[in-house]
């Protein structure tokens, strides 16, 4: 059977069982029992997170929750958390999938993989796990703890494969350096590094930093961890794409774009029976590319995501993308400041300035908080005020993920 014909077979399998949920049942209520071609299913309206949120907790179930042996959740940091459910088959299916992924990554039976990211209801590092073991690989599973524990496994396991977010890289480097540990001790060859968007440029300083090549890997709780991957010539993320079906719209009209054509992806689960998602907005920006990747894999490829649609902070009509201000602070601050910061931004645009806290390496150094103002306000036009604070603030030690922008009643 085709690809095509596949991902047909499997559309219409999960059109069927999703009707079982209350999510669905009205949705696609008037909608084919089946399709004959997979176009079709643009004729279906989107699924967004907020809808989601409103079937909270077993809306979204399309099976017997006698059926259901596990869940994971959204981080649920700006309301309810999206759920995801799995049965046993949903878990077998989809760590096979995955672990693709991490064959391409080069993670065997030999492989020590070391994660730095949350276990428990984050599905990150739980189902990931999973398709690890399936291939064999050992797996210490430290989760969020301090700098100092996380560089004792990787000595102690001779972990070869690190896996974390930039951020936590970044933390983990700071270590290193101020206690003046040999890189030459460590037995690492790769990092996995997921969890937030980041640049190609953040990515090669980590490479220098570590002497390790870095991987990029696309997943989300609502839909599946790490359905999209790199190969060895990180020519765009290649998606596990006989378990999800993508779109690429244009997030104002929600019109499907042709390949190479920037917009929002939307992404359909295929072999997902607890809770499957139809034509899901991600809110994140990227592209279907066209052609075929040098290492001959004939699965679609996307861009890796630049950005978000819900990150655009607007401030006095100017637009500012937070991930690019980020780098820019820590271009210009170079080894000066400590690679977490908050930006913090008021609901009353008019009467407030918004605030960037840094954390910075010699805090005598407060003439670099006027350089980084002053070179802010040459490049947004918009006046900061940068402040510094503690490290601990952060709590990096405590979580993979910093939030780094922050909405506040200001007035």
């Amino acid at each position: 059977m085709s690809k095509n014909k596949k991902q047909l077979h499997f559309l219409n399998e999960t059109l069927r069982i999703a009707r079982n949920s209350d999510l669905y049942r009205s949705k696609l209520n008037n909608f084919p029992l089946e399709l004959k071609n997979i176009s079709e299913l643009q004729n279906l309206l989107f699924t967004t997170k907020k809808e989601l949120r409103d079937h909270y907790p077993f809306g979204v179930l399309s099976v017997p929750i006698r059926e259901v042996i596990e869940v994971h959740t959204s981080s649920g940091t700006t309301g309810k958390a999206t759920l995801s459910y799995f049965t046993r088959e949903d878990l077998e299916i989809g760590t096979k999938a995955i672990a693709e992924a991490w064959k391409c990554f080069g993670i065997n039976d030999e492989s020590r993989v070391q994660f730095m990211m949350s276990y428990g209801l984050f599905s990150g590092a739980m189902l990931n796990t999973y398709a690890i073991q399936k291939l064999g690989g050992f797996v210490v599973p430290a989760g969020i703890q301090s700098a100092e524990k996380q560089i004792q496994m990787m000595l102690d396991f001779k972990v070869d494969t690190i896996v974390g977010t930039p951020g936590y890289y970044y933390y983990l480097f700071d270590y290193i350096t101020e206690n003046q540990i040999s890189l030459k001790q460590f037995s690492l060859k790769r990092g996995i590094m997921a969890g937030e968007i980041y640049s190609d440029k953040v990515r090669s300083d980590i490479e220098k930093k570590f002497n390790i090549k870095i991987f990029d890997h696309y997943g989300l709780c609502e839909v599946n961890t790490g359905i999209a991957y790199e190969c060895e010539f990180r020519t765009g993320l290649h998606l596990l794409d006989e378990y999800v079906f993508p779109e690429i719209i244009n997030p104002e009209t929600g019109k499907v774009l042709p390949p190479d054509n920037e917009g929002e992806l939307v992404l359909t689960t295929l072999r997902k029976k607890a809770s499957p998602v139809i034509r899901y907005r991600t809110g994140d920006i990227t592209a279907i590319k066209s052609g075929r990747c040098p290492c001959g894999r004939d699965s679609v490829r996307i861009n890796r995501i630049k950005r978000r649609t819900d990150n655009l902070i607007f401030i006095k009509g100017i637009k500012i993308d937070p991930y690019e201000l980020k780098e820019f602070i820590l271009e210009i601050a170079g080894n000066n400041i400590y690679s977490d910061i908050k930006i913090i931004v008021g609901n009353d645009f008019g009467n407030y300035r918004p605030e960037i806290l840094v954390s910075l390496k010699n805090q005598s150094n407060t003439n670099l908080l006027a350089f980084i103002q002053k070179s802010l306000k040459d490049k947004t036009l918009l006046t900061f005020d940068v402040k510094h604070t503690s490290r601990d603030y952060f709590q990096r030690g405590e979580n993979n993920k910093v939030k780094f922008v922050e909405y506040v009643d200001k007035k």
